[in-house]
Parts: C-alpha cells; sequence; structure tokens
C-alpha cells in the first residue's frame, strides 16, 4: 500500500423505501446527503488518497472492487444494511468502518460488523483512524474525549453531488443537535450540546453553491434565535432562497419571523406531532404544548412560507378516534405538506428504554425503525388499528378534496409550489403502505 495510493470507499446506505434499486423516492424528494462529503473533506491532504463516495438513495454500490478501506454511515433504520454492506466487503479481505447514530449508540453490536467503529462525530478521530490504518495499527473503536468545536467544521467536499441526482442538491449545515429535549427524538441524545457553526464561515460556504435554493439539513435552524436573525439578515444578501427545520416558538419571535420572510424563506419543515396536548406532554414537546396550530398556520402564511407538517400517530395516550379527529383538522387547518408517520421508540431514547422495561418492543428488526412501520406495542389500539389507521390518515390528507382545500388559503401566489410537492408528496405517501407491507 506503500507504493500506491491509498483507496477509501464512502457509502451511506439507505433503508428500502429510499434505496435506489428497492424505495419509491424520486428524484423530486431527494436531499443530498452531507455525511460522506464531509468525511472526505476530512482525509489528510498528506494522505494523497482516492476517495469515492456512494449515496446508495442514487447509485448502487458496487461489490466487485476491492478498494483499501471502507467506511459506512449508519442510522437506526439503515443499521441492517449497513451491515450487510459491511459483511460483504470484509468477507473478501478489506477493512470496514462503521459510524454514524446508530454505532455511536450501540457500537458493541457494530462492531461484530466491523474492523473499527467511530463513536460520535469524526473531525479528530477520522483523520487519526486513517493514520494509524497506514501504520497497520486500527484501533478497534475511536472516540474523541470532548465534543469537537463548530471551528473544526470543515466544509465538505460536495464534488460527488451531482444536480440530476437531486432536487436539494445544495444543502448545508448551520449547526449541531437541537436544544429541545423531545421524549422519542434522537438528536439531543447523540449530540448533547446545541452548537452553531460561525456565521461568516456558514455564508462563506453558501455562497460558494450555485444553486438558487439552500436545503437546511439542521434538525432545528432557530434553537438559538439570536444566532438565527445575525445569519439570516447575512443570507439575505446572497439573493437565493431556502427551506428548513424550525420549531413552532419561531411565532413568537415577530423579528426573527420577519428576518427568515426578507431573507428568502420559502418552507419550513415543523414538528406539530399531534393535536393532543396529552401526546405533546407525554413526549415532553413543551413549545408545542397549549399552542392553536391554526394560528401558527395563519402566521407562517401570511409571510408567504409554505409548511410541511409532522404528525405522528401511536403515542400512549393515542386511541382509535385520534385519526379521523385529526385527518379533518390537518385539512381543515391549511397545512400545506402533511409527513404522516408512526411512532418510533428509537434506540437510546427515553422512550425506547421505557418500553423496554414494560416488556413492549415488539422487534429489533432496525429496519423497520423508519417511522413507517409498528415496532412497539400501542397502549390503547391494536398495531392493526394503528397501521391501518394511519394509512387511512395518508389517504384523506392527500385526498383531492384535501387539495382543493389548499388551493383556496393563502398564500395564494405560491399554490402552484404546492400542488406540485403535494403530487410528488401524495405518490410518496400513498405507496409506503404497499412498500412496507410487501417487505415484511
Amino acid at each position: 500500500m506503500q507504493n500506491r495510493r491509498l483507496e477509501i470507499l464512502l457509502v451511506h446506505p439507505q433503508n428500502y423505501l429510499q434505496r435506489y434499486s428497492t424505495g419509491i423516492y424520486r428524484r423530486n424528494l431527494r436531499y443530498a446527503p452531507l455525511t460522506m462529503p464531509t468525511l472526505k473533506a476530512l482525509v489528510p491532504e498528506e494522505l494523497n488518497a482516492s476517495v469515492e463516495v456512494v449515496d446508495e438513495m442514487v447509485r448502487e454500490v458496487d461489490f466487485d472492487k476491492k478498494p483499501d478501506l471502507v467506511g459506512i454511515t449508519a442510522i437506526t433504520g439503515t443499521a441492517p444494511r449497513a451491515y450487510e454492506i459491511a459483511d460483504r466487503f470484509r468477507a473478501n479481505g478489506t477493512p470496514v468502518v462503521l459510524g454514524g447514530v446508530h454505532p455511536t449508540l450501540l457500537p458493541e453490536e457494530a462492531a461484530r460488523h466491523a474492523d473499527s467503529v467511530v463513536i460520535g462525530y469524526a473531525e479528530r478521530t477520522w483523520p487519526k483512524l486513517l493514520k494509524d490504518f497506514l501504520k497497520n495499527s486500527l484501533a478497534p473503536v475511536y472516540q474523541d474525549e470532548a465534543m469537537p468545536g463548530t471551528e473544526l467544521v470543515v466544509s465538505p467536499d460536495r464534488s460527488s453531488i451531482l444536480k440530476r441526482d437531486y432536487i436539494g442538491w445544495c444543502t448545508a449545515e448551520t449547526s449541531r443537535g437541537c436544544p429541545n429535549i423531545c421524549d422519542f427524538c434522537i438528536s439531543h441524545v447523540f449530540c448533547k450540546q446545541y452548537q452553531c457553526r460561525p456565521v461568516g464561515r456558514v455564508i462563506d460556504e453558501i455562497r460558494q453553491l450555485k444553486g438558487k435554493v439552500i436545503f437546511f439539513l439542521d434538525p432545528n435552524l432557530t434553537g438559538d434565535h439570536d444566532f438565527a436573525k445575525e445569519l439570516f439578515t447575512e443570507f439575505a444578501k446572497l439573493k437565493k432562497w431556502w427551506v428548513g427545520c424550525a420549531s413552532l416558538d419561531i411565532v413568537d419571535d415577530p423579528e426573527l419571523l420577519e428576518i427568515m420572510a426578507g431573507s428568502g424563506c420559502k418552507g419550513l419543515l415543523m414538528g406539530f406531532e399531534s393535536t393532543d396536548n396529552k401526546a405533546l406532554i407525554e413526549a415532553n414537546k413543551i413549545r408545542n404544548q397549549g399552542r392553536d396550530y391554526a394560528d401558527v398556520v395563519r402566521i407562517l402564511h401570511g409571510e408567504g412560507i409554505l409548511i410541511q407538517a409532522c404528525f405522528v400517530f401511536g403515542f400512549d395516550s393515542d386511541e382509535p378516534s385520534v385519526f379521523d379527529r385529526t385527518s379533518e383538522y390537518i385539512i381543515k387547518t391549511g397545512f400545506d405538506l402533511p409527513q404522516i408517520s408512526i411512532f418510533t421508540p428509537f434506540p437510546g431514547t427515553p422512550v425506547f428504554a421505557r418500553m423496554t422495561r414494560e416488556g413492549r418492543i415488539l422487534t429489533r428488526d432496525w429496519s423497520r425503525y423508519n417511522g413507517q412501520c409498528v415496532v412497539f406495542r400501542p397502549e390503547n389500539m391494536t398495531v392493526e388499528e394503528l397501521e391501518s389507521g394511519v394509512d387511512g390518515v395518508r389517504r384523506e390528507c392527500y385526498s383531492m378534496r384535501a387539495l382543493a382545500r389548499r388551493m383556496v388559503t393563502p398564500p395564494l401566489l405560491i399554490k402552484p409550489l404546492v400542488a406540485l410537492a403535494y403530487f410528488n408528496f401524495r405518490r410518496y405517501q400513498r405507496a409506503i403502505d404497499r412498500v412496507t407491507r410487501e417487505l415484511s
């Protein structure tokens, strides 16, 4: 190896719903992930390595290739696929490194499929791992003693991201973690400190992106209102549009909302989760409790901002009546793009620990931990009632009746965008139940 160039293959595996060869995603639903482009950028220049990045959402893995080292990232829903890829390469004698959220939370499990496991963020550990590998001294585990500061965050090497593959090909990140501590969310477990990158570095990076629309991948863009105000004041000077994720409490800060709208915000993905306050209290969804969702919609629409609204079913307080009641509310309130999911107790979260103690976890087939399958025993309904109820909500919320209702609510100037996105999501949401049943 010392006499030739080090060859590294970085793989971003995908769940069967998103995978190129088996899934139901198309270009108009894809956002380019940045994990592997970031790892590529972290490879020390002095190694003179050849690095290939494969995202299974748009490409298939070539198992006939024989790189010197394979790196694979995994969330819980993609862990079985990550292990499958790792096992196939290791069977041919290729060393494999596993990292990401799931290996961080369950490193002993991941270690059964890898030569080395990276726990947590990799700004310092990944370069060290590569140097150790070249010295034939690869350690079984790499973990930074302290969370890397944002000054160590590098701009991703986006050379592997092709415009033809993703509608969201200009993706960016401004922060890590989330200040909210929702009971079912893994973000605050994986990243215990909410950190924001220096505004100047973020803006410089975005300025280099050629697209008109920036897709922010942050779990919560507005976790620090002062940072968000500074960021989007500077972003406005770029004359671009953007979409991203935000908490509902932005409507309580008129100054922030005005800055966001003026900077080119065209759409927000927001976790409304439930219309039942009991469920919100159960989930520790503090910023949603007691809030009038119709008022949130009215305020955001007044600023010309579209809303992709996430709703989750299967909270312990949910009963079978929740489905009809919520679907009618979603349609009446005018959410532009409802995203309907099934409650999922991800390993590492407090709710997973509780349900494990209660004997309610039905499977540890992590591929089913995708927000679309029932993996636990519900409290006040059967598994079958939860599955069929969610399928019914999807069909109602993406019916032609629902679309007609959305077309007559403001902001009318951007309703053609709503209709286009609506039919893409309608196809996807209606296919979920069929695909998950076929592959279960």
